[in-house]
């Protein structure tokens, strides 16, 4: 019942704010689907778009022929497109603008012989060395080239008691460590991405995922220590799931995200270059919450992330197969927008395969539709990014102003209440930072600002405390001495009598 209370509490506070924010409203309007966000109660609610479809980009307006089965993009050090076009067994480099494009289909290899590509999958460009990484899964291998089409290295399955012999090599996705390091993702391994040397030399895999611990797998593993060799031959393995895709951040660090309804242990990582996972303390839900209903499909769906990428200010955008939305999160893991849909109009998907960043502009690759949906930020998405970039700089005090602001657009955006109670806290005003944490549903947040304001009414209150606890010990002692004094009168009426 309280909790009902505190609902309604807030659906009046947000519409308070919202009326005050009536010019802002039209942002989310535009977009042909309900755009929502997750309250602190974790349940979707309306909220403001923070990007909005702006057009779509094809092969044929590029003057390369209509795409086939796109698969994955990405943008260079120097702002520059390269897509895997994979039912045309090309690769299609573009501008920034995406208004021109070349093609690459031939590669020379060292010995001076042509080969061509086959379904590839995936893509990417060393910054350091501006060498042209490609995943080519129909020729089950990974070819390494200059922006010629030279090749330099071609990395095929490995000889090695590591690597399974009855495997194919279905290399899905690629990229390189500033050590030259080529790290692969295989469609059909399922411990961890494939590491490779910068001269091919197969090292390992490298940051597999963990086996979900459902009650089903806890219950298996008991049961197999009380089975026998027979019977546990016929009990199904627990495997854990397969990296889907990953990228790397400015400062070395691999991102990767799990396609996966069932598993919710790993589904996004940041792993280190040990491949240790630095997310596993983050109470952070990838993706929907929970299944949620979709009013263009009819459908109920949960979601499944196929692609992760890091943009420039190290936001974490995931993309969606099942439902074509993309959620993006700040670095620390908290929800900042989610948008996108499955439909026919712009900012509509039918198949959502990769995703790329430049800036405030972020790119969504259609594997059906064949095209590029390109998506630019807001003004609410960008006094949102203004107030989160702040935020996570540590300048709490100097984010204030903007998170107010956030409010006005949206007054149940929950990021908001963090970072004003944080703001708060810095600035020494406990009560009202326990305020927003109390919005924010935040323990941890609370808690600290409590401390803070426990503290410091003990200091303003220091004299009246010591003058009740010496008036305290003064009555203990008088009590004590009045007490044995009475103890000894008592002693001495018996003895007369």
């Amino acid at each position: 019942m309280k909790r009902n209370l505190n609902k309604l509490a807030a659906a009046a506070l947000a519409a308070v704010l919202s009326a005050a924010a009536c010019p802002f409203l039209a942002a989310s309007a535009e977009e042909h689907y309900d755009v929502y966000n997750y309250d602190r109660w974790n349940e979707a609610i309306p909220s403001q778009a923070g990007y909005l479809a702006d057009r779509s980009v094809s092969g044929e307006a590029l003057g390369v022929g209509d795409f086939s089965s796109p698969s994955d993009i990405f943008r260079d050090a120097d702002d520059c497109f390269y897509l895997t076009d994979t039912g045309n067994n090309r690769l299609v480099l573009m501008d920034s603008a995406l208004t021109q494009a070349t093609v690459l289909e031939e590669f020379t290899l060292p010995d001076g012989s042509i080969t061509t590509l086959r379904k590839p999958e995936g893509v990417y460009v060393s910054p350091e060395t501006q060498l042209i990484y490609i995943a080519d899964t129909g020729n089950s291998r990974v070819i390494v080239c200059d922006g010629e089409g030279n090749v330099t290295l071609t990395i095929t399955k490995p000889e090695s008691e590591l690597f399974d012999s009855e495997l194919t090599f279905l290399p899905k996705r690629v990229l390189a460590d500033k050590a030259g390091n080529v790290y692969v993702v295989l469609g059909n391994i399922t411990t961890g991405a494939a590491m490779f040397g910068k001269d091919g030399e197969f090292k390992g895999f490298y940051g597999a995922n963990t086996v979900e611990q459902t009650s089903e797998v806890i219950a298996n593993y008991f049961w197999k220590l009380l089975a026998t060799d027979a019977m546990r031959a016929r009990t199904a393995r627990t495997v854990p799931t397969g990296i889907t895709s990953f990228d790397l951040d400015d400062e070395g660090f691999i991102y990767t995200c799990t396609q996966s309804t069932s598993q919710k242990t790993d589904t996004v990582k940041k792993l280190n270059p040990a491949g240790k996972n630095l997310f596993t303390s983050l109470e952070t839900t990838w993706g929907d919450y929970e299944s949620l209903y979709d009013v263009n499909t009819s459908q109920s769906y949960q979601s499944m992330l196929c692609d992760i990428e890091i943009g420039d200010d190290g936001s974490i955008n995931c993309l969606d197969l099942t439902a074509g939305r993309i959620f993006q999160y700040d670095k620390e893991g908290n929800l900042l927008f989610i948008f996108g849909s499955t439909s026919d109009q712009l900012g509509g998907f039918s198949q959502v395969a990769a995703i790329e960043s430049i800036g405030s502009t972020i790119y969504v690759v259609d594997a059906q539709k064949n095209y590029i949906t390109v998506f630019e930020e807001t003004d609410f998405g960008n006094i949102v990014h203004e107030a989160t970039d702040l935020y996570n700089a540590g300048y709490y005090a100097e984010a204030l102003e903007p998170w107010y602001k956030v409010l006005q657009y949206d007054g149940n955006y929950r990021r908001a209440f963090i970072g004003i109670s944080a703001a708060l806290l810095v600035e020494g005003d406990y009560e009202g930072s326990m305020k927003y944490a109390r919005l924010a549903e935040s323990s941890y947040r609370y808690n600290r600002a409590f401390e803070g304001w426990r503290t410091e009414f003990i200091s303003a209150n220091i004299d009246q405390f010591t003058f009740a606890a010496v008036v305290l010990a003064a009555a203990g002692v008088g009590l004590h001495f009045w007490l044995k004094k009475r103890k000894r009168s008592k002693g001495k009426e018996g003895e007369t009598s």
